[in-house]
């Protein structure tokens, strides 16, 4: 027989248990995925500059000329968006590389740096400063960049 007297639900007490037990389990999701962001934002800076390298690289190769000759420019950092994004495409076309993906700069939206010192003051020195490339402006804090350094082409 069915009884129908009998009071059908959850406890005060059992309602507050599952609210402690989804509480914690919130509480260690948010602390697994702190920064998660922040560290794919490095990686992809890591993996940009990796790329930028070895296409600098097999650009000068390609033309057996220094970077300053290929991008036309002494410092395209100091330049502004269009001199950077024509400064890509000249690297990437000798490169035989695409690099448009690097036009839009680091995930903060700041373009990456490119100075090209090679054979730059040759009345000062030999010449021999070496090409660099750079992460550009980043939040403060942010930290974990491999930059690569760029072997010197002609000295």
């Amino acid at each position: 027989m069915y009884r129908t007297d009998v009071m059908r639900g959850f406890t005060i007490v059992e309602l507050l248990i599952v609210i402690v037990v989804i509480g914690i389990l919130a509480a260690i999701t948010i602390v697994a995925f702190n920064g998660v962001q922040d560290r794919a934002k490095v990686q992809s800076v890591n993996s940009d500059l990796a790329m930028l390298a070895k296409a600098i690289q097999a650009a000068r190769v390609n033309e057996s000329m220094v970077l300053k000759d290929i991008t036309g420019s002494g410092c395209t950092h100091c330049g502004n968006q269009a001199v950077y994004e024509q400064t890509l495409d000249r690297i990437g076309a000798a490169a035989g590389m695409n690099l448009s993906g690097l036009k839009d700069g680091n995930p903060w939206g700041n373009k990456y740096a490119i100075d090209e010192n090679e054979l730059e003051n040759m009345a000062s020195n030999n010449g021999c400063n070496r090409d660099g490339i750079g992460v550009g402006t980043t939040p403060s804090g942010m930290t974990g960049f491999r930059v690569p350094v760029i072997p010197t082409y002609s000295c």
